[in-house]
């Protein structure tokens, strides 16, 4: 139990529940004894470990300094009020109002799209609210459906949790020693460029509010929408119905480039007042098939403390004016574990996991509604109308695996099968990830069931969906453990996940392949857990011997995030590749930082004399590790695995990349595989490695099941060492660890000549 429950603080304030903690800091709901009721309210605890005079006096002024700031902004009605603030055994505190309501996140997820004149509101009333912020010069930096809250006296939408103070903590994180704390200071999908490479404008802010809006218009994060690859731009219009007017101003808002968006939150407000004046442009929508999928969520979480009484923390005039100095603790508002992510995890399981009778990826049916009609089918086990359905679905979006899952599974009915399931994340940042791990897997389910099935019986796969989120995917692999009709998963997807869920499958015997897991820390998790993906250790081994052996090179700078298993993974079996050959690393630079330069830090490698960096990014800092490569413009040589293996590295960084070498776990440009695969998902559907491993954990599953359809015989079979099965780029076979046997191929970028344009491409090193 935490020791701050029920303890007074300033003589006034009991602590009577946890929110969350992190960092430096622990955020409490605590009672007012000194007002009537004892209200709650919001209560920020900051503690470190130092006691250095300098730092305190440090930590004191700019508490004092955020404290002032947060007075100023909680007079706007829409922003939490501080209540009170004050220094007691050399500890800090801030006091603020509890909000009750609902995130906006929670109201897109659980009804309908917003129409357009809804959209309009959202917009105008956010855009009120950031007039009054940019005005005391203070720039958000975090806007997003979760830091919007509909406040439940009177629906007004409140804007909390500022990202911009977690930009403050770099100071204190060095002079105590805790630089492993730093974080971004921004979200994924809902950041502009300049922001994501820490410049952020007050037009990052209308960037931000653009998506939003977009996301209330389609229920897609953006994430999930394609990128216009010469401009940068999302394309989201076809995903949703809405006037050309309206669809200009967010467009204007969301611009790749912020010389490009409206100059200031006046001329976005003017924009929509012009749309008002013309109601002749605004489109309302009907509510489609697809806003009547989304399974309820379950809403017992309604009973407990709303989450949405969180510290509300701006510190951007302390940022601005002083520079990064206190920890994230200050100010790390967010509760942990949110209760919205309490709730997905106490949700039940069926809405997370599909044979076919309902589609984990709902906000897609609206464009492909014989989807949809195919999905509802099957949920009734109207198989031949099914059929005829998802087929028609599957010519409507032939790259979609998804419906070609659901399709072999409708075609087998009732009728005896064999089961395993995919499991992979469906949320922002692994969505893209989701599309090629199950692609690879509904090949290898279309490819044997279209040749007879495992000795006549054919395959079905379940998809489940664990949102990249180590909790959910502990629930997702216990109810998967508990069907007693899966005989293995394909999955998790990245290294936290899979070692999350790992315990589970091995306790319960059911093997888990994962097709992109990489942490050394994987390997012997236990005799059920297996993966087609390389360890750390190997690419790690691969880019050493290449730096010192090809190169010549004795001098290096690693890039890395310190908050990521995979990324610190990597880096550490980097450096223990360069120890053994008697290299030190000049420097380290940590991605994740808040206060992190990728010029400055180019140039500190190159003033200590480094020949070469090694980039070791994961997918929430991939952004700055290309514009590492963009600002090092091919001065120092390069090299990374696979984290940044995409076509935003080709476009973004372009000639800059050129020579770079990545070590990726499969080469596919000659393989009959690929030719398979863009056969099945399309010519122009590109065929990553991360389809190839999917394809690869569900090939040695499948020789298995042929041999022995038990849990344990599957077992038994793949810790067998004369076990292999053909894959998408070799045999597969697996030590005693669980790693697969096999090596890293290290590709280089190279410019294409077409005619008077030139564009990249990954090929292998010679």
């Amino acid at each position: 139990m935490d020791a701050m429950l029920g303890k007074l603080l300033s003589a006034r304030y009991k602590v009577i529940n946890v929110l969350g903690s992190g960092g430096f800091g622990h955020t409490y709901i605590a009672e007012d004894t000194q007002r009537p009721g004892n209200p709650c309210c919001v209560l920020k605890h900051l503690t470190f470990a130092s006691t250095d005079p300098i730092v305190l006096q440090q930590v004191r002024r700019l508490f004092r300094s955020e404290a002032e700031t947060l007075e100023r902004l909680g007079k706007h009605d829409q922003i939490p009020r501080l209540l009170a603030y004050f220094e007691e055994n050399r500890e800090f505190y801030l006091v603020q109002e509890f909000i009750e309501g609902q995130p906006l996140s929670e109201e897109i997820a659980v009804g309908p799209r917003l129409n357009e004149e809804q959209t309009i509101a959202l917009l105008e009333d956010v855009l009120g609210i950031l007039e009054f912020v940019h005005a005391e010069g203070v720039i958000h930096r975090d806007i997003k459906p979760e830091n919007l809250i509909r406040r439940r006296s009177d629906g007004k939408l409140v804007l909390i949790d500022f990202g911009a103070v977690k930009a403050i903590e770099a100071t204190v994180a060095e002079a105590t020693g805790e630089t492993n704390l730093s974080l971004p200071v921004y979200t994924s999908g809902y950041s502009a460029s300049e922001q994501c490479l820490g410049r952020p404008q007050f037009s990052s802010d209308l960037y931000s509010l653009g998506m939003v809006a977009i996301q209330a218009l389609t229920r897609l994060r953006p994430s999930q929408f394609p990128q216009d690859l010469n401009t940068g731009e999302l394309i989201w219009r076809d995903h949703a119905e809405v006037s050309p007017g309206l669809a200009t101003v967010i467009e204007t808002m969301t611009r790749y480039h912020f010389n490009q968006r409206y100059r200031s939150v006046a001329d976005a407000l003017q924009a929509l007042r012009q749309l008002r004046s013309y109601p002749g442009q605004q489109f309302r929508p009907k509510r489609t098939q697809s806003d009547s999928t989304v399974p309820p969520r379950d809403r017992s979480f309604s009973r407990r403390l709303p989450w949405q009484a969180v510290l509300v923390t701006t510190g951007a005039v302390a940022a601005i004016a002083v520079g990064a100095v206190l920890g994230r603790g200050l100010f790390m508002s967010t509760p942990n574990p949110l209760p919205t992510q309490t709730a997905a995890v106490s949700n039940s399981m069926q809405a997370r996991i599909s044979l076919g009778e309902r589609s984990l990826n709902p906000w897609q049916t609206g464009k492909n509604t014989a989807k949809q009609d195919g999905v509802e089918h099957l949920a009734v086990g109207n198989y031949a109308l099914a059929v005829a359905s998802l087929s028609a679905a599957r010519q409507a979006d032939p790259s979609n695996p998804e419906i070609l899952i659901y399709l072999n599974n409708a075609r087998i009915g009732a009728e005896k099968s064999y089961r395993l399931a995919a499991a992979v994340p469906f949320g922002d940042d692994g969505f893209r990830s989701t599309l090629e791990i199950l692609r690879g897997v509904a090949q290898a389910q279309d490819e044997v069931n279209r040749s007879g099935g495992i000795n006549g019986v054919r395959l079905k796969v379940a998809i489940a969906n664990d949102d990249n989120r180590p909790d959910v995917a502990e629930s997702v692999a216990k109810a998967l453990a508990d069907d007693p009709e899966v005989l293995g998963v394909i999955g998790h997807s990245i290294s936290d996940v899979s070692i999350a869920a790992a315990p589970i499958y091995q306790a319960q015997q059911l093997v888990m392949i994962s097709p992109l897991s990489s942490a050394v820390q994987l390997s012997n998790s236990g005799s059920y857990i297996f993966r087609t993906m390389p360890s750390d250790r190997v690419t790690a081994r691969t880019l050493a011997s290449y730096l010192l052996n090809r190169l010549k090179q004795r001098r290096v700078a690693v890039f890395y995030n310190s908050t990521s298993t995979y990324s610190a993974s990597l880096m550490t079996e980097f450096k223990d590749a360069l120890f053994y050959n008697g290299v030190e690393l000049v420097d380290e630079f940590d991605l994740s930082r808040a206060d992190f330069d990728a010029d400055d830090s180019v140039n500190q490698a190159i003033a200590k004399g480094a020949k070469a960096i090694m980039l070791a990014p994961d997918y929430r800092t991939s952004d700055r590790a290309i514009q590492v490569v963009q600002v090092n413009r091919r001065r120092l040589a390069l090299l990374t695995g696979d984290s940044i293996y995409t076509s935003k590295l080709l476009k973004i960084a372009g000639g800059e990349a050129v020579g770079m070498v990545l070590g990726v776990p499969a080469e596919l440009s000659r393989s009959t595989f690929q030719q398979r695969a863009s056969a099945l998902w399309g010519k122009t559907t590109p065929i990553s490695w991360r389809t190839a491993l999917a394809y690869d954990a569900a090939q040695a599953l499948i020789t298995a099941v042929r041999r022995n359809p038990t849990r344990n015989g599957i077992q038994r079979l793949l810790s067998q060492s004369d076990f292999s099965a053909a894959g998408a780029d070799g045999i597969v076979s697996f030590l005693p660890s669980g790693d697969r046997h096999g090596n890293v191929r290290l590709v280089t970028i190279s410019p294409l000549k077409a005619g008077s344009k030139t564009t990249y491409t990954f090929k292998p090193l010679p």
